[in-house]
């Protein structure tokens, strides 16, 4: 009984997801499944095991299909509501399941002066013909925080990104590669006295001569809080991601009337999808669009099979780029 409970409960939360994804509960009659788990939970240990899986099993099959038909039509601005979904996975779950260990690294004093910028020196484990080696590398990114408001939802200020900058240098002196995550709506609004135009500039000047292999890797990049960390050497965007100058909602206002922000999101064309048609772009690696969520197995594998042939670089000989030209990828990800 205890599994059938556990399958309930994902259900319910694979519609809870539909229906933030879509913004109403009257599309695919997401109400009436919803009003379904509410009746079953209700009267779970009061019917028979065997109705009760044969009730889950006609109810999973239903969801499934909506959640194929919901990926088959995506649309810019539902994208933008899966990667600011409370159970899409953030920064920290990255470091848990993808390396094999890290130590957060704190700001000026060792005390974090921006929540919302979190560096990590990580560790890569690879086998090379059955022996393992270890290859470590410098995580920098933005951490939404899982329900923690002092984290500003991943928006930066201008000594986080002072932070982060310094860790770069950190990561140039000891011949590391660096993995750059971006998950900010942008730079956190604050007044221009800090010279937070000012910071971001400096972090883009810096990276342009950082003599390290870089790696972006785009959930939602939004603003000044991605270009603070987001030039590098190979850029990966997860499939149902966004990277842009400036949020749907933000550009509104300036290019259009009120409730445009969908029209606006079509114009931007900064989903995977819409940025591979204007710059060279690959598919990496495939994962299930459907079902997954902060916990999903597939993150790790897609990740580390990408990562680890640049984890095997390190910074040698006349400071030149490593790339000739900026490379970019797709991960296909997961659609919760």
């Amino acid at each position: 009984m205890n599994d059938l409970l556990k399958k309930l409960q994902d259900i319910e939360q694979r519609i809870s997801c539909l229906i933030h994804i879509k913004d109403t509960d009257n599309w695919g009659n997401l109400s009436v499944f919803r009003d379904e788990c509410e009746q079953l939970k209700n009267s779970f240990y009061d019917m028979d095991e065997d109705a009760l899986g044969a009730a889950l099993i006609r109810l999973e099959e239903a969801v499934v299909f909506l959640e194929e038909r919901c990926e088959a039509e995506l649309t810019p601005m539902e994208r933008v509501r899966i990667v600011r979904s409370p159970l899409r996975f953030s920064l920290k779950d990255i470091l848990e399941n993808v390396y094999e260990e890290y130590t957060e690294l704190g700001g000026e004093g060792e005390a974090n002066i921006d929540p919302a910028m979190v560096v990590a020196k990580a560790y890569i484990v690879r086998r090379i013909k059955k022996k393992p080696y270890t290859s470590p590398v410098m995580v920098i990114g933005q951490e939404v925080g899982h329900a923690e408001e002092f984290r500003n939802g991943g928006s930066c200020k201008p000594w986080g990104n002072e932070k982060a900058l310094r860790y770069m240098k950190v990561a140039e002196t000891e011949g590391i590669p660096i993995h750059f995550y971006i998950f900010t709506p942008g730079s956190y609004p604050v007044e221009e006295y800090p010279g937070a135009a000012q910071q971001i500039a400096r972090n883009l000047y810096a990276m342009t001569k950082l003599r390290v292999p870089m790696i972006s890797v785009i959930s939602e990049g939004g603003s000044g809080g991605a270009e603070a960390i987001g030039l590098s050497d190979f850029r990966l965007m997860f499939s149902h991601g966004y990277y842009s100058v400036i949020s749907p909602k933000g550009r509104r206002p300036s290019r259009a009337r009120c409730g445009k922000a969908r029209r606006c999101r079509r114009s931007l064309s900064k989903t995977a999808p819409g940025s591979s048609t204007s710059r060279p772009r690959k598919t990496s690696s495939s994962a299930p669009s459907t079902g997954s969520s902060r916990n999903h197995p597939w993150a790790p594998g897609a990740m580390i099979s990408t990562f680890l042939p640049w984890c095997a670089r390190r910074s040698s000989g006349p400071p030149t780029r490593w790339c000739s030209k900026p490379r970019a990828c797709v991960v296909s990800g997961p659609m919760r």
